[in-house]
């Protein structure tokens, strides 16, 4: 989680009265709410939510996250995201989270393609990567 990446996306979020805790900054389980709203806006700028990822659901296996810095009230963070380690049927999101220069957190996602009405992993449709290729492209030809 401290690799550097280059983005597949960016959500700009900020840090609101209900994500304070009592000591004054972004509660830890406020973070985990915050990249879950940025992770959701990858899916979007995609073409896919997380109940229909081009056919199949989304959920998530494992969570780990690093907190490096306090983000107070008001401030807003960068949330960057990059889709790595693809497979069969899951693959790994990785995310920096930033305020200015200043590092906040940063977190890893195993994301895994899910059959809610079977209640079993599934394969992640091949739509998946083709969009996400899409999106590279896209982003790097601008």
């Amino acid at each position: 989680m401290t690799t550097p990446f280059t983005a597949d996306h960016t959500s700009r979020l900020t840090v609101r009265i209900g994500d304070i805790n009592y000591g004054g900054h972004l509660g830890h389980d406020r973070l985990i709410t915050l990249l879950h709203q940025a992770r959701i806006e990858l899916l979007h700028a995609l073409g896919a939510t997380e109940t229909d990822c081009f056919g199949a659901g989304l959920i998530m296996r494992h969570l780990t996250c690093d907190y490096r810095g306090e983000a107070f009230l008001n401030d807003t963070l960068d949330i960057a995201m990059r889709v790595d380690n693809l497979r069969n049927a899951a693959y790994t999101l990785q995310y920096s989270v930033t305020s200015g220069d200043r590092p906040i957190a940063a977190a890893a996602a195993e994301m895994v393609a899910y059959d809610y009405q079977r209640h079993k992993i599934i394969a992640l449709p091949p739509a998946f990567a083709d969009a996400l290729h899409r999106r590279r492209e896209n982003h790097h030809d601008q």
